[in-house]
């Protein structure tokens, strides 16, 4: 591992669903239930619910080694930062983010590419870029 590089913020949305999860509401008039992002792995309510079943999703589809990604969530939107062997990696993790239901942005910042045998390059904003620690 001797080539690093770094990425800007990019942002990805996920066009196939709206922006913003909105709660449907129940039987009892004024009562609503818990947005997507709210809901955990276990379908309780989870404020950190998205950013964990994320994880969980990155955790059963990628052999590469994650550890040093972080995986947090604000309201609707996925922040991925830390570090990942390649950009193919992370392509790969924006598209898994993007299907995990209540993300309606994935958001990459300060993205690391670790490359072995290549030299450092920066992480531009043309191509894909988007914490719970991996």
């Amino acid at each position: 591992m001797n080539g690093v590089g770094e990425s800007s913020v990019v942002l990805v949305p996920a066009v196939h669903r709206p922006f913003g999860a909105t709660a449907k509401l129940s039987p009892l008039k004024g009562f609503s239930t818990s947005p997507p992002e709210r809901i955990g792995v276990r379908g309780e309510y989870d404020y950190n619910g998205l950013a964990k079943r994320v994880l969980k999703c990155f955790n059963q589809s990628i052999q590469e080694d994650i550890s040093r990604l972080k995986i947090r969530q604000r309201g609707c939107v996925v922040i991925l930062t830390g570090a990942v062997s390649s950009r193919t990696l992370l392509n790969e993790l924006v598209t898994l983010a993007t299907s995990v239901e209540g993300t309606a942005l994935v958001e990459i910042y300060r993205m690391q590419f670790i490359e072995e045998g290549a030299t450092a390059q920066s992480f531009t904003t043309q191509g894909f870029a988007e914490g719970f620690t991996a």
